[in-house]
């Protein structure tokens, strides 16, 4: 599996050499908030990322989340989100980041057919413009499951963009509290689409992203599930910490070996 890391801006410098020596990768997270995004000294907090990050391989980027709504009927917010997206996916870019991740943004609470109906549509309008630009510079948008119930709609509103520069992402622990759906099923049926896993654990109630082992996670099975499709999605350990992303990493080597001699031995 080709394993990375989320980087905390404030563990840049150390989580970088532990990636270099480790040979894992690293997902850039300052480009998902809002304060980064609208900082006077963006530009330098971008080069400061290239420059530490130089020699790690691959490099993802967390894109920008919170409050946006990419399915508004709104302009006015589409345009926000717009905004948003443009400056965080040219960071990406000029970081020679390979994934870009952005959230799908369902919300299962409104029971409405008609915005449940043309959720798809609305998010592969929104989302195919920039995968076409991210394509072109070699970057992959993938669309991450949040608050929604099943992987259905990510499947779909990727078979409706029907664009190869965006594709699915699996969080484990978003599953884990807003799904009743297991995660092997979920790997299934995102499948030739999943090109992108954010994996962490946690208590099922809360997003506490905690280390690999460390909640209600069946890992054994998850793990089973990623090695059996054949898109060989990249594997993020996210934990908002990085000690607890190295304890991640050494139980997620740990499960992958064990994985390894029980097929030896079958």
């Amino acid at each position: 599996m080709r394993l990375a890391i989320n980087v905390l801006s404030g563990d840049l410098e150390l989580a970088s050499a532990m990636c270099r020596a480790e040979g894992i990768g690293a997902e850039i997270t300052a480009l998902a908030f809002p304060e980064t995004l609208d900082s006077p000294d963006f530009d330098l907090r971008v080069a400061d990322h290239g420059a530490t990050l130089e020699g790690v391989e691959p490099l993802s980027s967390n894109g920008p989340f919170l409050d946006l709504y990419v399915t508004s009927r709104d302009p006015r917010i589409l345009t926000v989100c717009r905004d948003r997206h443009e400056k965080a996916l040219k960071a990406s870019i000029d970081l020679s980041a390979t994934i870009y991740v952005a959230h799908l943004g369902l919300v299962p609470l409104i029971r409405n057919r008609g915005y449940l109906a043309d959720f798809a549509s609305r998010a592969a309008e929104f989302w195919v413009p920039f995968a076409e630009t991210a394509w072109k510079h070699g970057t992959t948008i993938v669309l991450e499951n949040l608050w929604e119930p099943t992987p259905d709609f990510q499947r779909q509103v990727v078979q409706e963009a029907g664009h190869p520069g965006l594709q699915a992402s699996f969080d484990n622990g978003h599953a884990l509290m807003f799904s009743d759906v297991a995660a092997r099923e979920w790997v299934d049926v995102l499948g030739e689409y999943l090109a992108h896993c954010h994996l962490h654990d946690n208590d099922g109630q809360y997003d506490q992203h905690l280390p690999v082992g460390q909640g209600i996670e069946d890992w054994p099975i998850l793990l089973d599930a990623l090695d059996a499709i054949e898109s060989d999605p990249l594997i993020v350990l996210e934990s908002d910490q990085f000690d607890q992303n190295v304890t991640s990493l050494e139980s997620i080597r740990r499960l992958l070996t064990g994985a390894a001699s029980r097929q030896t031995r079958h």
